[in-house]
């Protein structure tokens, strides 16, 4: 995905934040509680409905689009745990904001949210729009401005090699995402060193 996708991927996700009263004006305003943002709200606030069901292990999450309804469903927090149940939600939100077109289905699997090297079917459209609703999920978790404000906080102490490699672990229990998805995040907007 080039820069100027990924900008607009930022924007929208932002932008849906703001409209549904979910964006803190700054890192010191994320949920005290680390629930991170409530990405079910979010959902439902744009007339989506979310529930969990069990799809079976091979599922992680779905959006079906019918008959003007919208619905998300993700996997029991016994089988996937509740991180990633949230970044499955703003994944699938994610399809929904970017227009994704499917047959009015998308069924996603946990190995679709990890496609991180190329491979025979990187360039197919649908691919492209697995790693665009990545993308979308990872700003709508944690937006651009305030993980930014958050490594400015944890690294602007007297840093120890201690803090260093607590940064990663300190900014996921923040935006309640795992540390896998935060030093992703970290890596791709190039704030990891």
């Amino acid at each position: 995905m080039n820069l100027k996708r990924q900008k607009q991927i930022e924007s929208a996700a932002k932008a849906l934040l703001q409209k549904t009263g979910h964006y803190p004006t700054n890192f010191y305003e994320l949920p005290s509680d680390k629930q991170g943002i409530d990405v079910k709200t979010v959902a439902e606030k744009i007339g989506i409905e979310v529930r969990e069901y069990d799809f079976g292990e091979d599922v992680s999450g779905v959006l079906l689009q019918l008959n003007g309804k919208v619905q998300i469903g993700y996997a029991p927090e016994n089988r996937t745990g509740k991180k990633r149940q949230r970044f499955t939600i703003a994944h699938e939100i994610g399809h929904y904001v970017l227009e994704h077109q499917r047959k009015g289905v998308f069924i996603d699997t946990p190995e679709k949210y990890f496609a991180l090297y190329r491979n025979a079917n990187s360039s197919t459209g649908e691919d492209m729009q697995e790693r665009e609703a990545n993308a979308f999920a990872a700003s709508l978790l944690m937006p651009l401005d305030l993980v930014r404000e958050g490594v400015t906080h944890y690294m602007s102490s007297d840093i120890t090699r201690k803090q260093d490699f607590e940064l990663v672990p300190n900014l996921a229990s923040d935006f309640n995402v795992s540390n896998i998805a935060m030093s992703i995040r970290l890596t791709n907007l190039n704030l990891l060193w």
